[in-house]
């Protein structure tokens, strides 16, 4: 059931609120990206489920874009606490959010650790399937 949690980055600049249903699991990518920021992500939510509520001016970011996709990673320009992004992925059906899992602040961490995690082979453009290694992610 989804449930509406907060969230910010650490010197509190940018705050966010964003509805997850941390019961349907989390995910974690190997690509270059990902694999340097230790990337763990509720993701494939609709832009409806998240609302910046402070700190737009604050925020800056990385794009990239590709064959069927784009995404924007964005972080806190002060701290450089990584919050969130947003894109575009004809396979989840178009726009969507996703918010780093250590941003939020009020999640608990018994329930963030008995969720499922997805793990998807970005490395390779593979997303839907799971990449041979994981331990490191």
């Amino acid at each position: 059931m989804k449930r509406w949690y907060h969230g910010s980055c650490h010197c509190g600049a940018v705050k966010f609120r964003v509805a997850i249903d941390i019961d349907a699991g989390t995910s974690k990518c190997n690509c270059r990206f990902c694999w340097r920021q230790r990337n763990w992500n509720v993701g494939g939510l609709k832009p409806v489920d998240f609302e910046l509520l402070a700190g737009e001016e604050a925020l800056t970011g990385y794009a990239r874009e590709g064959e069927g996709f784009a995404i924007a990673h964005q972080f806190c320009g002060r701290c450089g606490t990584p919050t969130h992004g947003s894109g575009y992925l004809e396979e989840l059906g178009g726009a969507f959010v996703a918010v780093r899992v250590a941003a939020i602040d009020d999640l608990p961490v018994a329930d963030l650790v008995a969720a499922p995690v997805t793990y998807c082979d970005g490395l390779h453009d593979n997303w839907r399937n799971r990449p041979d290694e994981t331990r490191h992610l």
